[in-house]
């Protein structure tokens, strides 16, 4: 009680900012595809492949939201 009568003769610091070091692995992106042939076959590894690496790099998106999130 007596130390909230007080409150107003401390300013207010305002928010405080705490840097979360994000791991280097979390910061490269993922390997980009390599172009195939010109085939039916290579379009599609093409494309399986640009999935993987839009997969991987929005699971380490999502793993760092995790590390600097509000906990």
């Amino acid at each position: 009680m007596l130390l909230t009568g007080c409150s107003w003769l401390v300013p207010d610091p305002g928010p405080v900012y705490v840097e979360r070091p994000i791991p280097g692995e979390l910061i490269t992106p993922c390997a980009e595809p390599v172009k195939g042939q010109r085939t039916e076959g290579g379009f599609v590894e093409l494309a399986l492949g640009w999935r993987y690496t839009a997969r991987c790099n929005a699971g380490k998106l999502e793993d760092i939201a995790e590390l600097t999130g509000p906990h």
